[in-house]
């Protein structure tokens, strides 16, 4: 979801699998629908926002693309879980983002009012994981405990390594309405930069699908709160 993406650039300070240590070929590999249509909301002490994601299967990746009133944002992940390439371009101001793996490697460059800035970095056979909402759900629907990944900060064209650990217990998540069993995750930076920044997650137990989202950009920053609106397959 755009309006998850960009929070997350704002406030990331952003490998293989751990916990279990189960390996990655124990991570779910269930198939995605052909199109799947879904809308968050996000709320910052009042203030709304929506964005509406389209999962779209081709060429036997999955194709994220996120339309908001911001900007535009697509993503193209290898199942189960890797990233192969992003992009995000902004509607209203001269804002763009793109990163793609080739091998090893990360190729990052952004293009803002400052000009063009190009990075690369080698992260040999781990994981690269540029969103959570989506390409989380072969490892909730797995049985491991934890998973270790690779970001780039777009902004700041900087890698990070960060860390998502589940609870060992189920919470229940209401969305309009509706009571749902949820796995909670939660995401931190690795070492010590992990008191600095955290972000929570709530799944579905069953689908694997975002219910829920909190984290803040940073101290003294007020809580962003993301929701599932609605879900439509095709």
């Amino acid at each position: 979801m755009q309006l998850l993406r960009l929070f997350l650039f704002s406030c990331l300070f952003i490998a293989p699998l751990v916990g279990k240590e189960s390996p990655p070929s124990k991570i779910s590999k269930e198939p995605v629908p052909s199109k799947v249509t879904y809308v968050y909301k996000k709320d910052i002490e009042g203030r709304t926002s929506e964005t509406t994601w389209i999962l779209q299967e081709k060429d036997k990746n999955v194709h994220i693309q996120g339309i908001s009133g911001n900007g535009e944002t697509l993503i193209i992940t290898s199942p189960p879980i890797n990233t192969q390439s992003f992009s995000y371009q902004s509607k209203n101001e001269k804002n763009e983002y793109y990163i793609h793996r080739d091998g090893p490697y990360l190729f990052a460059k952004r293009n803002d009012q400052g000009g063009v800035t190009q990075k690369e970095f080698n992260i040999g056979d781990d994981l690269w994981i540029q969103e959570f909402d989506f390409t989380f759900r072969p490892f909730i629907l797995s049985a491991a405990d934890s998973l270790k990944f690779y970001i780039v900060h777009p902004t700041k064209l900087s890698l990070h390594h960060m860390i998502a650990t589940k609870s060992p217990r189920l919470e229940q998540v209401e969305i309009k309405g509706e009571t749902h069993d949820a796995i909670k995750v939660k995401v931190t930076l690795t070492g010590l930069k992990k008191m600095f920044w955290k972000a929570e997650l709530w799944f579905e137990r069953n689908t694997g699908d975002l219910l829920k989202y909190m984290a803040n950009e940073g101290p003294n920053t007020p809580t962003s709160i993301i929701t599932l609106f609605s879900k439509k397959e095709e």
